[in-house]
């Protein structure tokens, strides 16, 4: 396998595990319209797989003000079907 594979896998873990680490992350996970409306937005679930964009969410009060707008105000092809689940 290609070695960016791993090295994108190993940066995407490591970026995923910092964003869990903060304050603004954790309030969010204990509020629970949020995380009802993130499980049904397929759309931001996919966005929180690449590593470009959590570098975004951790460096970005703007793109974390976006991206909780996002959750809670999707547009309708964003929602996930009972397929995609």
């Amino acid at each position: 396998m290609n070695m960016d594979f791993y090295r994108d896998a190993l940066d995407h873990r490591n970026l995923s595990e910092e964003l869990h680490r903060t304050p603004w992350w954790d309030s969010l996970m204990h509020n629970d319209r949020f995380k009802n409306a993130l499980e049904r937005n397929y759309h931001a679930r996919l966005q929180l797989g690449e590593t470009s964009y959590l570098k975004k969410l951790l460096r970005s009060e703007s793109e974390r003000q976006s991206f909780i707008e996002q959750v809670y105000h999707p547009s309708p092809d964003q929602l996930a079907t009972p397929d995609e689940d």
